[in-house]
């Protein structure tokens, strides 16, 4: 806050689910966990004032791609934190039910992604078993490429 930055403009309007919370009497940053998807953006910007908790965990992404024909596929989040601990059961389940799903009802050649395209994501999270949660769809996917034009870029 004292180095110039803008704490509540770069970090907390940035936080894709409102979780950071910020007192300018205290300059203290708080943080919901239960709101917070990991997305370590805040941590990116101010490393030395934040730093992962103890949890130890993964976020598990499915679908995407960056075919050069259609353009990318960005991937969706199935769930956004599990913690991952030997033996990794939790884990090691939930790849079964979606390599089963995807075995079943996949067509030839067709990615895990063009079949959650083509079923829907409601049928996907009911044949694995997740809940719906607001973590996994934030807003419409968007082209990760992007294009200027030379007299654009200076």
């Amino acid at each position: 806050a004292n180095n110039g930055m803008d704490i509540v403009c770069e970090v907390v309007d940035m936080c894709p689910t409102k979780a950071i919370h910020w007192n300018p009497l205290t300059k203290t940053l708080n943080i919901d966990d239960k709101e917070c998807s990991r997305c370590m953006h805040c941590i990116n910007l101010i490393p030395k004032a934040l730093r992962p908790g103890k949890e130890k965990g993964a976020t598990i992404l499915v679908g995407g791609k960056a075919p050069i024909v259609k353009g990318a596929l960005l991937s969706w989040v199935i769930v956004p934190f599990m913690k991952i601990e030997p033996p990794y059961t939790e884990f090691k389940e939930l790849v079964e039910k979606i390599w089963e799903w995807w075995d079943e009802n996949g067509k030839m050649r067709e990615r895990l992604g063009e079949l959650i395209l083509r079923l829907g994501m409601r049928n996907f999270l009911k044949a694995v078993d997740l809940p719906p949660v607001p973590q996994m769809v934030r807003a419409p996917r968007a082209n990760p490429y992007y294009f200027w034009d030379p007299e654009e870029v200076k």
